[in-house]
């Protein structure tokens, strides 16, 4: 077939001038958003999204959006080129259905390099979807991207070209048969911490309401051998303006630290990855760490957080939360729109553990060292048919952009039995460490500001 050669936007352009790592994905290429196309019938059979020839419907894939359907024999899509920063293996995937089985194939540069044939098989359904891959070798370059139809009779919801990291050894240390590569979602940063950079992070200088009883500064905050490290100390904080909660506050016994993107750097929807090793059991009884999305703003006032949180009075634990509200200032207030706390065991995580969040606009997921040990979906959140108690208000999935941050604190002496763990074992300076965070956008929702 004849296709056009296209130029598409490099995916990497942000990344490199930011001096990190290498993505391991290309950018996702929705199907209904080709830039030039062969159709072999006149108008769009769907009716949406588009007004030419193209057949594009409403898809019941996951992450919503639009698939082309009635694919006919002969019909091909082309899209803006492909960006391939260096040469090596990359894998082909396509996320397709069909009802009796079908043949696609793949080419670059309208059909002068050839990735081969993709076998679809039936899937029961016109929206009962799949993903086929295929490992081919790609010279670096700028290319176009095609998807002709082979045979008839199948529906087209995406294809994406990711680094094949089967034996990449710059990937960070994870756990066995880690890959750093999911379909759907294009890394975005890849912090190892080799230095804190200012351009992404942020220190904070507020503390966790009145249930801390120490305040974040500064040093609380340090690069060490390629980790970051939190810290508690025992020290005196004098009074003073904190610019994170645009309010005083009163002076502090002890110090403590967190990390936060900046606020040109929010997220909304993706994945975020993170190692992370809580302090001895021997010498840390009460404390929360912590990995955590927050936002608490707007009007009305949202309070949107999803987190991960290790306790001192729990090191066999990891607690996933959701935790939402309208208009409230404390945790209790946020009572009314459900309790959506739940302590998980791991054993142990004064270990080195790898956890992870995906969030997508209909749930959330939870991992530990890449097993999915949590799951809340929207339907679950939204009294329908009744609320699960304490819950009286539908709840949604958080959909705004917010900041993402990584927190070590220890509990005051009202909350410390029941949150956080008793301090009676506490040896300071206390220090939580992180060896790397990855953020991971979700292509139906890209991150423009990445």
């Amino acid at each position: 077939m004849n296709k056009l050669t296209l130029v598409k936007r490099s995916a990497w352009v942000a990344l490199a001038c930011l001096g990190l790592s290498t993505p391991a994905s290309a950018v996702v290429f929705q199907a209904e958003n080709y830039n030039s196309f062969y159709d072999t019938t006149p108008g769009n059979t769907g009716g949406v999204y588009r007004s030419d020839a193209v057949d594009v419907e409403a898809t019941g894939d996951s992450g919503g959006g639009y698939n082309v359907g009635w694919i006919a024999q002969g019909e091909w899509l082309a899209f803006n080129g492909l960006n391939i920063p260096t040469s090596g293996s990359y894998v082909v995937r396509m996320r397709v259905a069909s009802a009796s089985g079908a043949t696609a194939s793949v080419d670059l540069n309208g059909g002068a390099i050839q990735l081969g044939n993709f076998a679809i098989p039936a899937t029961g359904g016109w929206q009962n979807w799949t993903t086929v891959t295929r490992t081919v070798n790609l010279n670096a370059g700028n290319y176009s991207l095609g998807v002709f139809a082979q045979t008839a009779n199948w529906n087209f919801n995406w294809i994406e070209i990711v680094a094949d990291t089967t034996n990449n050894t710059n990937l960070p240390t994870a756990y066995p048969g880690y890959t750093g590569v999911y379909s759907g979602y294009t890394l975005k940063l890849d912090e190892r911490f080799n230095s804190l950079n200012t351009a992404i992070w942020a220190k904070g200088d507020g503390a966790v309401g009145n249930e801390s009883i120490c305040r974040f500064q500064p040093q609380g905050v340090q690069v060490v051998n390629g980790n970051l490290e939190l810290v508690v100390r025992r020290e005196y904080v004098p009074g003073s303006y904190s610019y994170d909660h645009k309010s005083e506050k009163g002076p502090y016994n002890f110090s403590c630290g967190e990390l936060r993107t900046q606020p040109n750097k929010r997220i909304k929807y993706g994945r975020i990855e993170a190692r992370i090793k809580a302090p001895a059991r021997s010498v840390a009884t009460g404390y929360i760490s912590s990995l955590f999305t927050y936002k608490h703003e707007g009007s009305p006032r949202e309070w949107e957080e999803i987190d991960v949180e290790l306790e001192g009075g729990r090191p066999d634990k990891f607690q996933a939360n959701l935790i939402y509200g309208v208009n409230v200032v404390d945790w209790n207030g946020t009572r009314q729109w459900g309790a959506w706390e739940h302590k998980i065991d791991i054993a142990p995580a004064d270990q080195w553990r790898v956890y992870a969040i995906e969030w997508t606009p209909t749930g959330i997921k939870w991992f530990v060292d890449g097993v999915l040990l949590k799951t809340l979906n929207q339907d679950w959140l939204d009294c329908n048919p009744s609320c699960v108690p304490p819950q009286v208000s539908y709840t949604p999935v958080p959909n705004d952009l917010t900041e993402l941050m990584m927190n070590f604190w220890i509990p005051n002496d009202g909350i410390q039995d029941v949150f956080g763990g008793n301090k009676y074992g506490n040896v300071y300076p206390m220090v939580t460490q992180y060896d790397w965070v990855r953020i991971y956008q979700l292509n139906t929702h890209p991150l423009t500001n990445w």
